[in-house]
């Protein structure tokens, strides 16, 4: 209606899933943080859906189609929102180092030994807690523009802990993450010059206001490839994945 939409999820999404990301915004909007109110679920035909409120705008992607200068502020918005997402804390958000331990038992990470697991749930034990919101699939097509708005959308994989979690993921998304699988050449080009280009320009703003450096973003850089793996499991990305988790894993025992 004029008041809600609702998000349909496919069969293949689980109920916990679904409720999970519904606990997730209820928790986002309690926390004062810039997401849409949800208004209960639903089930049409088998499939589950959330009820949220309806954000008259468009994405962050497509602005720039309509005011064309936005195109070049964009990473800076990005960095922008991203930044004040990071000023909340959010105590109804799971804590994200024990989020990437569960993805060891996921059924794509069964390539890890008993021993590599122990060595990643150490490292992960050194880690800062932290307590402010992670959105953790953070990029321009989920924030919603509504005038002077800027809405963030889809919390399911949402937790609390250090923003450098959460900027480090950014960083995969825009760098690393499978586009689109089947472009022609020449889109690819087009897409991994302008995703390229945002990377730079968000990193850049979003490290110059906030004092952290790459340094601080690759501490993060292992749990955030395992979350990756353990929750989307993109098959085009498997592979590379894998690679880069094995090389990231610390040798022989840590200590704290």
């Amino acid at each position: 209606n004029d008041e809600q939409v609702l998000k349909l999820f496919f069969p293949e999404i689980s109920e916990s899933e679904i409720r999970k990301e519904l606990a997730n915004t209820e928790a986002a909007a309690l926390a004062a943080l810039p997401a849409a109110h949800c208004h209960g679920t639903v089930e049409i035909d088998g499939r589950h859906g959330i009820l949220l409120d309806r954000i008259r705008g468009i994405s962050l992607t497509q602005l720039p189609e309509k005011h064309t200068k936005e195109f070049f502020a964009l990473p800076r918005y990005l960095a922008q929102v991203h930044m004040e997402l990071h000023k909340r804390t959010a105590p109804g958000l799971e804590d994200f180092r024990e989020l990437v331990e569960s993805t060891l038992d996921k059924p794509s990470l069964a390539f890890l030994s008993k021993d590599e697991k122990n060595r990643i749930r150490n490292y992960l034990s050194l880690l800062p807690q932290g307590d402010r919101a992670l959105h953790l699939d953070f990029h321009p097509e989920n924030i919603i523009v509504a005038g002077d708005r800027k809405v963030v959308i889809d919390w399911m994989t949402a937790a609390r802990g250090v923003p450098a979690a959460d900027v480090a993921f950014t960083v995969f998304l825009l760098r690393d993450a499978e586009l689109f699988p089947g472009i022609s050449t020449l889109k690819r080009w087009f897409y991994e010059t302008v995703r390229r280009f945002i990377l730079k320009g968000y990193l850049s703003y979003y490290l110059k206001h906030s004092g952290l450096s790459m340094a601080d973003l690759e501490v993060w850089r292992l749990p955030v490839l395992l979350l990756r793996l353990g929750i989307w499991g993109i098959e085009s990305e498997r592979s590379r994945l894998k690679s880069w988790i094995l090389e990231k894993i610390p040798e022989g025992e840590m200590q704290s």
